[in-house]
């Protein structure tokens, strides 16, 4: 289990959750959680990383925070808006890189290790239509009809893509809900 405390870049980029959330591209800020969970800005470590190296923050990009619990820490991104799959594939593999490097660890402790967690706007990111040639009514009653049956099954619904990532990076791969984030945090980190 990592001392994060003994990492002076993460102890400089603390936040709570509700802060890291934060999506100031509207009119009005908003925010994809209201937690008060402290956690690492990891967008401030990728800054001060790669200012130390000389480069942009352009030059590589980051999850949103990190928290830690159980002898885990889990990568967190925030998405209010449309979830394009390409910019949260390029986070997952530069946090990756960025976390490793600073505590000497390889992937090979991430998948026993770490978590990932996409925390997603569902109002903007319905299910896709995934039967070819047969038009089904988008729905979150259909959504959770899926989520039912796979819960039933010991699996859970990863959007996006992502589910790859699992055993590859992570020891779990997480696609929730503002609300699902929510009982993540009841369930597993607020004990």
């Amino acid at each position: 289990m990592l001392d994060f405390d003994k990492y002076p870049i993460f102890c400089q980029n603390r936040g709570r959750l509700r802060e890291l959330s934060r999506d100031g591209s509207g009119a009005e800020d908003c925010y994809v959680t209201e937690s008060g969970i402290e956690a690492v800005d990891f967008d401030g470590v990728k800054r001060a990383y790669t200012r130390e190296l000389g480069l942009s923050d352009e030059s590589a990009a980051s999850v949103d925070a990190l928290i830690f619990h159980g002898g885990r820490v889990v990568f967190i991104e925030f998405k209010n808006g449309k979830v394009v799959n390409r910019d949260i594939k390029s986070k997952i593999r530069d946090s990756l890189l960025i976390f490793c490097d600073i505590v000497s660890k390889s992937i090979s402790d991430t998948r026993r290790e770490a978590d990932f967690v996409l925390v997603y706007n569902f109002d903007k990111n319905p299910l896709p239509n995934q039967l070819t040639g047969v038009m089904v009514q988008e729905s979150p009653s259909r959504e959770e009809i899926a989520k039912y049956f796979l819960k039933k099954g010991g699996s859970e619904l990863i959007r996006f893509d992502l589910e790859k990532y699992k055993s590859l990076y992570f020891r779990e791969i997480h696609t929730y809900t503002k609300e699902e984030f929510e009982g993540y945090l009841d369930k597993k980190v607020r004990q």
